[in-house]
Order: structure tokens, then sequence, then C-alpha cells
């Protein structure tokens, strides 16, 4: 008869188990069905890919032993509905949280197995002596939690010596096949040892592996009486009753064995049986004989013999048996007599105080988890109300693991997973119309830093090719509106280094602060002209300009300072008024914008807010991820809103002036966010990805 066995282990991080995150398995025992196991391999990417695979694998799980129909239907809708949980994750997730999670599972029945792949996976199969490596089917390729979910099945029907293994496929950077061919071809006992030591120093493992073998028949049955000797009986006699017995002198051997419990007489030397005289018989040749075995079913008694010699044991047949003697004062009986009191309380009370300590730790993680979500519907503060509700998940996550059907914590994890949710205010917005792609219609090389939108036309500041680009948006042909080189007025224009709009979007100008810190003016329909700008000499350094109520704002890092300029008659030929107090470090600036505060933006994505020249608050309360790497900002003062661009998380913040946040903007576009531009008029976000400018409406 055919049985399986399964070898499995987990490495994570040095520690070494038998399931972990990345293996789990599940049995499903039904009246109605044979039994079945279910052993489930993941393979997660991403940065919550460990985290969140191990939850999947338990979804699996839970999914498929609840499931009423088939085996292979059960499995199959049990992979659906974790994809669907996942990709609701990631729908909901910024772009650098999202997951997949690539799935292996074997269903093991007798010698059947059924093997489902999903996504990334290792499976060997070995059927009479020859390794085949399976690769899922192509439209297999989907992890759950990305694209249409389509998990390829194939049925495999072991012989004896058959083996299938999955593992991770880290294991392809140890071994190629051929090794592991020749490391398979040992037995299972002997190869998953050796590749246990080859996989254990990897961060994250897992295997498994269900080998078939022949199992040992099981013992016939006790033969009837009249056809044979039963177990234990002997078919004949045992050999000492042959062997010959030493005669003592004067007796002879009796012609019959004599009946249980008699003892032979001796015979009269000379007489036969009928008392005639009689030739003696020749004395019998002496031979050496043990002495039959000793019954030890009963207690022995030694006696001594009339003649001087060796005792000789007898087996007692006569008499009371033997009392059983206990010496309680052996301490050998006390700790046998303890350790069978502290098994039976153990057994008697163990299993209780189990029950009780699990009811009692629910019970407290579920008083915890409901005084957190009490205090975060009472908590203003959009920091610490985040802080309370993750709280409330944690602890009710904490109580599903001891109990996952328990209904309070089910309900607190969702309400809390649901108002975190809402405080993550993460907005999709999905595809994005393309305007232009300057590499297509320009030449040479293309980088921009900065764009602004005003006037039905989009600026955009090209570093690559030292210009500034006007696209029109309604589809018009782009042109180049200023360059290195060019002759503007009297000046000579070096390359474009910073530019800001100032005034209305009908009425108002571009203007362009160039490598030698000259300045330029240009309005739409108009050449380039310049603009007197005083003591741009004495910057230590710039960073950024700004415009806000004809005013001219210059930030400079090195000065750990903004300087303001007034419009003058000409230009900004004003002396310049320096704005921050304090002791402030801004020498990580790259950004500026001003709507009366003053907003500096670093590049590790703290944002610095100044009222009135002094340092407030600008704490972005109740984000979930605070940004990682700031690019630019932009200030939509009709909204009282700041959009920051984090080009490490891909997405746009949006914050109120005071620092609150508000909401974040995401795009499986945002791949190489490089400047962003509101048109506030039109509800309108558009964003340089690369050397394409791109736009979607705002989503509020």
């Amino acid at each position: 008869m055919l049985a399986t066995k399964v070898a499995r282990f987990v490495v994570d991080h040095g520690r070494v188990t038998e399931e972990g995150g990345r293996l789990r398995t599940f049995q499903r025992r039904r009246l109605d069905e044979p039994d079945v196991d279910l052993h489930a391999l993941a393979e997660p990417s991403g940065v919550k890919g460990e985290e969140l695979g191990a939850q999947a694998l338990d979804a699996i799980g839970r999914l498929f032993q609840q499931d009423k129909l088939s085996l292979t239907g059960g499995l199959q809708r049990a992979l659906a509905g974790t994809h669907q949980t996942l990709q609701e994750w990631n729908r909901r997730s910024l772009p650098r949280d999202q997951v997949s999670i690539g799935v292996t599972a074997a269903m093991v029945k007798d010698n059947l197995v059924f093997l489902a792949q999903a996504g990334p996976g290792l499976v060997y199969v070995r059927r009479g002596g020859v390794l085949v490596r399976h690769e899922p089917l192509p439209e297999a390729a989907a992890s759950l939690g990305e694209g249409e979910l389509s998990p390829s099945l194939r049925r495999f029907e072991l012989a004896d010596g058959d083996l299938v293994i999955a593992a991770s496929t880290s294991l392809q950077t140890i071994l190629d096949d051929e090794t592991l061919a020749a490391l398979l071809s040992r037995q299972t006992e002997e190869a998953m040892p050796e590749l246990y030591l080859l996989t254990r120093d990897l961060p994250n493992f897992a295997l498994f592996a269900i080998s078939c073998h022949e199992s040992e028949p099981e013992p016939p049955p006790s033969a009837p009486d009249g056809e044979g000797p039963r177990r234990g009986e002997l078919d004949r006699p045992p050999e000492y009753l042959e062997r010959r017995v030493p005669q003592r002198e004067g007796f002879t051997t009796p012609a019959a064995a004599p009946s249980q419990g008699s003892v032979p007489l001796p015979q009269r030397p000379g007489l036969g049986e009928t008392g005639a005289p009689q030739e003696p018989d020749p004395p019998p040749a002496r031979t050496l004989a043990s002495p039959p075995p000793i019954d030890i079913s009963r207690p022995v008694v030694r006696l001594r013999g009339e003649q001087t010699g060796p005792r000789n044991d007898y087996a007692r047949t006569t008499g009371p048996p033997r009392r059983l003697r206990v010496n309680f004062a052996d301490w050998r009986l006390i700790q046998i007599g303890g350790a069978i009191v502290v098994i039976l309380l153990i057994a008697a009370f163990v299993p209780s105080l189990l029950r009780e300590g699990r009811s009692e730790r629910i019970a407290e993680l579920l008083d915890g988890a409901q005084l957190q979500f009490a205090a975060a519907q009472q908590q203003q503060d959009p920091a610490q109300r985040r802080f309370l509700l993750q709280e409330t998940r944690r602890l009710a996550t904490e109580a599903l693991r001891i109990d996952d059907l328990n209904l309070t914590a089910n309900q607190l994890h969702e309400q809390s997973t649901a108002l975190l949710a809402e405080m993550d205010a993460i907005f999709d917005l999905g595809p994005l119309t393309t305007l232009v792609t300057l590499s297509s219609a320009l030449t040479g090389e293309v980088s921009v830093l900065d764009a602004s939108v005003h006037g039905g036309r989009a600026y955009l500041l090209d570093a690559g090719g030292a210009r500034v680009i006007a696209v029109p948006l309604d589809g018009a042909p782009l042109e180049v509106i200023y360059e290195e080189g060019g002759l503007y007025g009297e000046a000579q224009a070096k390359a474009p280094a910073f530019f800001t709009w100032q005034g209305a979007d009908d009425s108002g100008r571009l203007l362009v602060l160039d490598a030698e810190r000259k300045l330029f003016e240009i309005r739409p329909g108009s050449a380039p002209a310049p603009l007197a700008l005083r003591r741009s000499a004495s910057w230590a350094s710039v960073a950024g300009i700004a415009a806000f109520d004809d005013n001219l704002y210059v930030l400079d890092p090195e000065a750990n300072q903004v300087h303001r300029y007034l419009p003058a008659a000409e230009g900004y030929d004003s002396e310049p008024d320096v704005l921050l107090a304090g002791q402030i470090e801004l020498e990580d600036a790259i950004g500026l914008a001003v709507d009366g505060d003053i907003y500096v933006a670093l590049s590790n994505g703290t944002v610095r807010r100044f009222q009135n020249g002094v340092d407030a608050s600008f704490g972005l309360g109740g984000i979930d991820t605070p940004i990682e790497a700031a690019n630019d900002i932009e200030a939509v003062v009709a909204a009282e809103e700041l959009y920051i661009a984090d080009s490490a998380a891909k997405r746009v913040v949006v914050a109120g002036r005071d620092g609150a946040f508000r909401r974040q903007l995401v795009s499986s576009a945002f791949t190489d966010l490089r400047a962003i531009a509101i048109d506030a008029a039109a509800s309108q976000l558009y964003v340089v990805i690369g050397d394409e400018l791109l736009t979607a409406p705002i989503v509020r």
C-alpha cells in the first residue's frame, strides 16, 4: 500500500521552524470526504510582503477549511478570495506599500497530489528517478494581489520513490538544477538535512517535500483453533525438553514421563517391573545438560538436598504466593509517586487553566482595544487619533490570533481599519493624459526641473537644454521662449536656474533667474526682457525664488535666510529684507513657496513654515507615512493648500496652510516624478514624469 510523507522547514532570519510566515499546513477533516492536508508556500514581494504573506497564507487555509464544495474548487476559491483582499489593499495603499504574493499550494490525499501555482515559485517533481521542474503556466504568471489571477492546477498520482518538492526561489542562488537533482537522488531523510545546511544562512526561505513509499504490511491475524499454533504458542517442544537429564546413581529413567506433580520412585537393584531378577544395565554415559529454564512467573524457592553439593532450583508450586513488599521509605518510589501526582494534576487542571488563560487574554486584549477605540472617537488631534486607531487594530489582531472567530475582535478590527483608510485619504488619479513628450518634440538633452501653469500655458524649466519652454494647453505646438546665449535687451542670457510666476493669470509675468543671478521677465507673446535686481551678489547661495503680492522672495540656504525684494520703478532695484529670525537650519532646502507665510521644503521631506519670520509648526498630523523626499512645493492661495511632490513615495501630498494633512494623490504613472504645477481655476494637476507633461483632474 502506498503512503506519503511530508518534510518541511522554514528559515526566518536564522531561526528554523517547521512552519512560519512563508509556509503553513492546514488539515481538512470531514466525515463525508477523505482526509486532506494543504501545504501552502508564499513568495512575497514588497516592503510589507513578509507580513502580508503570512496573513495571506492564513486566509487561504481558513477559506479552504470552511469551503463546502470540492477540494480543488475550494482551493481555487480560497486563492481567489485572498487575491481580491490583496488587490483591495493595494488599491488603498501607496505604491511603495503595495505587495504581491506568489503561492505554491499542494493538496495531499493518500498518494494523490493536487498542485496549484500562482506567480513565482520553485516546484520539482521526481518520477521514475527523473527530476523535472514545473513552471507555472503562462496565464498563471500573475501573483496574488496583481493582475488577473488564473492559477495553474496539476494532478500527480505518485508511485513508490516519487517526490514533489516546492521551495522559495532563493534556492536558485545556491543550487543549480543539476546539483539539486544529484542531491535529491538520495533518500529524502538524507537530502533534507543537506538542503537545510545549504539554506540556513538565507534571511528567509521555506521548503516542503512530499515523498511516496510503500507502507509496511500489517501482521497477519491469529490462526483459529485446529489450523495451527496460536500466536505465542510453540509448534514443537522447547529445546530443553529434548535434552537428557543426568541420573543420580541408583535411579533409572522411567519408561514414561510422570504425571504433573509426581516424583519417580526408585527401583530396587536387580529387579525389573515384575520383580524378577535381571542383569544390571551398564551405567549410562555421563552427559552434561543444562537444567530446564525456571518458570519466572512463579516465586522460586531454593532447597538444599541431603547431600552436600550445588543448590538446585525448583519452582514453588505449593503454599500461598508471596506478598508484594513495598518500602515506602525508598526515595525512588517517592519520586515516581510524585511524578504520577504531577501528571494527574496537569491532566486534570492544565487544559481548563489554558482555556481560562486564553479567555482572560482575549478579554484583556478586547478591553484594551475598546478603550483605544473610544478614545480615538473623541480625539481631535489627527496624529494622536491615528495612533489610537492603530493600537485598536493591533490589539484586535492579537485577539484574532487566539480566536479568529471572535465577533467583537473582528468588528473592532474592521472598524479601525476602515477609519484608518479614511484617514489615509489616498486618491488614485487613474490614467493620466499626456500633453507632450519633450524628447519627441525637441532636440538635445531634456531635464525638466520646474513647472508652472498660467494663462492657458504650461511653462517648463529645462536644465538639460538650458531653456524655458512654453506648452499651450489647447494643443498648439510648443515653443522655446528663453534659452542660454540669447540676447534679451542689452543682457546676454545664461542658463535658467529658477523661475516663478508673478501676478494674475491673464496679466502676470514669468520671472526667470539665470546662472549669473540676472533677472528676466517674460510676458505672454513678448520676448524676454531684463529686470533690475539689487545686491544679488550678496546672497550666500540660491535654491529657489517665489513671488507673492508683487514681492520677490529668494531662498538662501547657506545663509539660512529668505530675502524679500519689494517692487521698484525698475524691476526690483530695492534693498532686500531678511525675513527669518532666530537660529534656523536650512542647509538642505530645495524649494520655496509663499502665500503670506513662507514654506521651505527640505530634501529629507520636512517642510518648514515661517509666520512673520518665526518658525511655526507644519507637522502633517494624521499622515500615514511621512514625506521621504520632497522635490517640489506649490502653494495654491485660493484653496489655502500646499502641494508637495514626494518622489520617493511616488505621490503628491496635499496639506492645509496650517500644516494639517488633507489627502494624497497617487497614480501608477508617478514613476519619475520631477515637478508639479496647479491650475487652481481649472482644478487641474500637471506633473512632469521624466520628459513627459501629463495632467489629471484634482480629486478632493
